[in-house]
C-alpha cells in the first residue's frame, strides 16, 4: 500500500507542484487549501507525512503541528519562506522533522520528504506509538549506543528508556543525539552539529540547535546524576558526557 501524504498550502500553483512531484516518487498525494480542509481530510484518513505551510488563511501552521504532536509519530515538514528563520526554528522547536524553502526545488522536496519516511516507516505507520511500546529482545541486540541504561538503535532510528520503553523523538532529534553521540566527549559547535546532522542543506541557525538541545534534555532525563548528558560549553556549543 502506497505511503500517504497530506499537504496544505493557500496556493493551489504550489499545491499541485507538490502533488505531481511526490505522486512520481511512489506517495498517495491529498491537497488542502485551508486548515479546514486540512482537518477534515486527515479525519477521514491516516497519513505518514504532513506538509504543511506556516501562513494559512484561516489559521497557523504551528498550531497545526502542535495539534499533531499530541496524537501522531508521522513525519511533519514546514514548507517556509526563505528568509523566515523565525518560523523554521520555532516548527523545529515545537516538533517538525524538517522544513523546505519556498521557492523549493522539487528534487529538494522528494529528498526531503524520502528522508522523512525512512524514520516514519520504522514505526509501522502514522499513529501515536508513544513512549510506552516496550523493546523487545531483538531490539536490544541490535541497539548501537548506550548511556545509563539507555539504548539506541541507529538503523532502526530508535531510542529506549532504561525501564525498555521507547522515546519516540522526532527526524531532527534524533539526529542531533546520533551526532553528539557519534563523537561522545567531543565539544562541538552549532555549526558542526547542523553539518553532521543535515549536510549544508539546513542554514547554521543557533536557535534551532538550542531548541532542539532543549527538546533532548526533556524527552531524555538524566538517571542518578545531577547534570544532563548533554553538557552546554558556553561560548562553543555542546558535547555529551556520560
Amino acid at each position: 500500500m502506497k505511503a500517504k501524504i497530506l499537504a496544505v498550502d493557500d496556493e493551489a500553483d504550489i499545491l499541485a507542484l507538490l502533488e505531481t512531484s511526490l505522486v512520481s516518487e511512489g506517495f498517495d498525494v491529498f491537497t488542502a487549501l485551508s486548515v479546514a480542509d486540512f482537518r477534515k481530510l486527515n479525519s477521514e484518513h491516516l497519513f505518514n507525512i504532513y506538509l504543511i505551510d506556516v501562513g494559512l488563511p484561516d489559521g497557523s501552521g504551528f498550531s497545526l503541528v502542535k495539534e499533531l504532536r499530541k496524537s501522531s509519530t508521522a513525519g511533519i515538514i514546514l514548507l517556509t519562506g526563505r528568509s523566515s528563520e523565525t518560523d523554521q526554528v520555532v516548527g523545529l522547536e515545537i516538533g517538525a522533522d524538517d522544513y523546505v524553502t519556498k521557492p523549493f526545488r522539487l528534487r529538494e522536496l522528494a529528498a526531503r520528504v524520502n528522508a522523512v519516511y525512512r524514520r516514519t516507516a520504522v514505526h509501522g505507520d502514522s499513529g501515536f506509538n508513544g513512549p510506552e511500546r516496550a523493546v523487545t529482545q531483538l531490539e536490544v541486540a541490535s541497539f548501537d549506543f548506550t548511556f545509563d541504561g539507555y539504548k539506541l538503535s541507529m538503523s532502526g532510528r530508535r531510542l529506549w528508556a532504561p525501564e525498555g520503553t521507547e522515546i519516540v523523538l522526532t527526524t531532527a532529534e534524533f539526529d542531533l543525539l546520533a551526532a553528539l553521540l557519534k563523537r561522545r566527549g567531543q565539544v562541538l559547535d552549532r555549526d558542526q552539529l547542523m553539518n553532521a546532522m543535515k549536510g549544508r542543506d539546513w542554514e547554521s541557525y543557533d536557535r534551532a540547535i538550542d531548541g532542539l538541545v532543549s527538546r533532548l534534555r526533556r524527552k531524555i532525563p538524566a538517571v542518578n546524576r545531577a547534570t544532563h548528558y548533554v553538557r552546554t560549553v558556553h561560548g562553543v556549543g555542546y558535547s555529551f558526557n556520560d
